[in-house]
């Protein structure tokens, strides 16, 4: 069965499995706990990214001795992204850090246990011995409960230090999730970037071939963009993409995917929707875009209407991304050819 987006948010106890289990493998492995190699692992264990997870199986099913290079080669291909890599590390790094201070507190525990282990001994052994004097026995159960004191104390503060370390793993993993959530949205408009529509059409085209069901893309183009760039700078460019990004994000339902496919160009991936539905959604969205006209709220120049131009098509179960994407880009340029501020179908 397909498996989760990569934007799916787990409860804090699977979370922590999949870490802790992570780190489990990374160590039974002998490859070195990074934060890009952790973060590979636990997308894996995780299902969130399908891609990732049939590269690493075919991987480890090979026989091959799995190395540090194979992992960091994975990480480059799924989650590398300019920006983002250096907050990945920071947390990465306080990650290990901390669950190196947990392995070290539970040791720390074992030794207390084992010392706490001899003291009854050695108290068993004397009263086995035969006799024993009361002044003898007065110091034995003054040793025991001594041992058991302390033994009792440092259990009490290791409960708490582990208390501690996990609400600190816990945070990390919500700042380790925002990372990759950062590393994946688009910075000026808000959706997701090119990586992520990538990842995304090929969880829902594997779901669709599953499940038999329908999946339809949509290309869409700003209408003569760079005259708005030549006519009022870039600045005014950059307003026009995130107004176009943040209607797209009002026009997504839960299981549809926004990104942001290229320069002026957006992808809009529909799950579950027939082509006709598929091209009466980009209609919609397009004449809600263009109903209202762009313009400086301090100066009130007006700049005109954010006009789109969309291409749609559907997938074939089974069939090659490149055919499905390219079916929806030759109905886009149909779409600009015939005059702009329209729809196109695909023709098969």
């Amino acid at each position: 069965m397909a498996q989760a987006p990569i934007f799916m948010i787990e409860d804090v106890d699977t979370a922590t499995q999949h870490a802790a289990t992570a780190i489990a493998e990374m160590a039974m492995r002998e490859i070195s706990p990074t934060p890009g190699n952790f973060c590979v692992w636990y997308n894996y264990l995780s299902g969130a990214v399908p891609e990732l997870r049939r590269d690493l199986d075919t991987l480890l099913l090979s026989g091959k001795t799995v190395s540090s290079s194979n992992i960091q080669e994975l990480f480059d291909k799924y989650f590398r992204e300019p920006g983002a890599e250096e907050r990945l590390q920071q947390t990465g790094d306080d990650l290990q850090q901390t669950l190196a201070e947990v392995i070290r507190q539970v040791a720390q525990a074992g030794l207390d246990a084992n010392e706490f282990g001899k003291t009854l001994n050695k108290a068993s052994g004397s009263l086995g011995a035969g006799r024993i004097d009361a002044p003898a026995m007065k110091d034995l159960v003054g040793e025991l409960i001594n041992a058991t004191k302390l033994i009792g104390q440092r259990n009490q503060a290791l409960e708490a230090q582990l208390k501690q370390s996990s609400t600190k793993i816990t945070a990390l993993q919500s700042r380790l999730e925002s990372a990759r959530r950062d590393a994946l949205t688009d910075a000026l408009t808000g959706i997701g970037n090119r990586k992520s529509f990538d990842l995304a059409i090929q969880f829902r085209a594997q779901q669709a071939t599953e499940q038999q069901g329908d999946l339809c893309l949509l290309i869409i183009d700003i209408d003569h963009f760079k005259k708005f760039n030549d006519s009022y700078g870039h600045r005014v460019g950059d307003q026009v993409l995130k107004l176009v990004g943040a209607k797209l994000k009002q026009a997504v339902t839960e299981n549809d995917s926004a990104a942001r496919y290229g320069g002026e160009e957006f992808a809009l991936l529909l799950p579950q929707t027939k082509l006709f539905e598929a091209a009466d959604r980009a209609d919609k969205f397009r004449t809600g875009l263009g109903a209202h006209s762009l313009k400086n709220r301090t100066t009130g120049q007006v700049y005109g209407a954010v006009t789109v131009s969309i291409g749609v098509s559907r997938y074939q179960p089974g069939e090659p991304l490149e055919s499905f994407i390219t079916r929806a880009d030759q109905a886009l340029y149909r779409a600009k050819n015939d005059g702009r501020n329209r729809v196109a179908t695909e023709v098969l």
